[in-house]
């Protein structure tokens, strides 16, 4: 059974989602910027890339969609938690996402066990790819791995590329004298910038769609812009707020979410519209 404001709405599932999913993607102009230069560089068998944005960006899901739209025969784990207390952890983690033995091995047989398979794989035209999500988690000498790894070849091929989405506090990081030679090897460091209100707006439109919905039946322009500018044009933030509106909106049985039900989501989220007397930063986003 669907939600009441789901069947008030004429919506087939829950619009804006609460977890990353790439097949909603919303292909926003500063997002496809962002892939661009970092398909690129993997093409081009560059071995270090990075890609930084601001929490709420929708940092989880481009490097969903950038595996989507690899070429050719490869292997991409895709590491969603970077809490790794040491190397045999980050192995441990590559290893289990390849669908290889990654228990009962000290640091030196993980390495190995990895820099085998990826070699091997290499020479019979697979590469490697391992995205790692929420990268400024990782210490120095994790990133100085990375490097490593990416020195790996079979032949004249790059075997191991590495992309890193983090928060710009990852910048930090690379400040470290030891990771000189990580800033050196770095082929891309692309970054994600908020969508303008226009954008917002279709990026509201584009999600109602999805959900089978008639937005011109479900919010006005004036809602839109509303939560477009309260939420600062974070992807986590529109659809945190547009649920909301929803939600509120079929608890007032209103027939539409217009701007009053929009900025109530608004202040139920301790957001504010830029221009506003009491403007608030946006806390949700962390």
């Amino acid at each position: 059974m669907l939600p009441v404001y789901q069947e008030r709405f004429g919506l087939k599932r829950r619009p804006f989602p609460a977890t990353p999913d790439s097949s909603l993607y919303y292909p926003a102009t500063p997002h496809e910027a962002a892939l661009a230069p970092l398909l690129r560089a993997l093409e081009d068998k560059e071995g270090l890339l990075l890609l930084t944005a601001e929490p709420g960006m929708g940092k989880t899901i481009l490097g969903q969609v950038l595996l989507e739209r690899l070429t050719g025969d490869v292997s991409a784990p895709f590491l969603t938690n970077s809490h790794f207390p040491d190397r045999a952890s980050l192995f441990q983690a590559i290893l289990f996402d390849m669908g290889l033995p990654y228990e009962g091995a000290g640091e030196q047989v993980l390495r190995l066990r990895l820099t085998e398979q990826v070699l091997k794989d290499c020479a019979a035209g697979r590469r490697t790819i391992v995205v790692i999500d929420e990268a400024h988690h990782l210490s120095a000498d994790l990133l100085e791995e990375l490097r490593l790894l990416g020195n790996l070849e079979a032949g004249a091929d790059k075997a191991f590329q590495a992309v890193c989405l983090a928060q710009p506090a990852i910048l930090e990081t690379l400040k470290t004298p030891a990771l000189f030679g990580w800033k050196q090897r770095l082929a891309v460091q692309a970054h994600l910038e908020p969508l303008s209100v226009d954008e917002a707006c279709d990026y509201l439109l584009h999600h109602l769609r999805l959900a089978e919905g008639k937005p011109d039946r479900i919010i006005d322009e004036s809602g839109m812009e509303v939560i477009a500018r309260g939420t600062r044009g974070i992807p986590r933030l529109l659809n945190h707020a547009a649920q909301q509106a929803l939600v509120l909106a079929d608890a007032a049985e209103l027939e539409i979410v217009d701007a009053e039900a929009a900025l109530e989501a608004l202040a139920a989220l301790g957001l504010q519209v830029e221009g506003t007397d009491d403007e608030q930063e946006t806390p949700l986003a962390a």
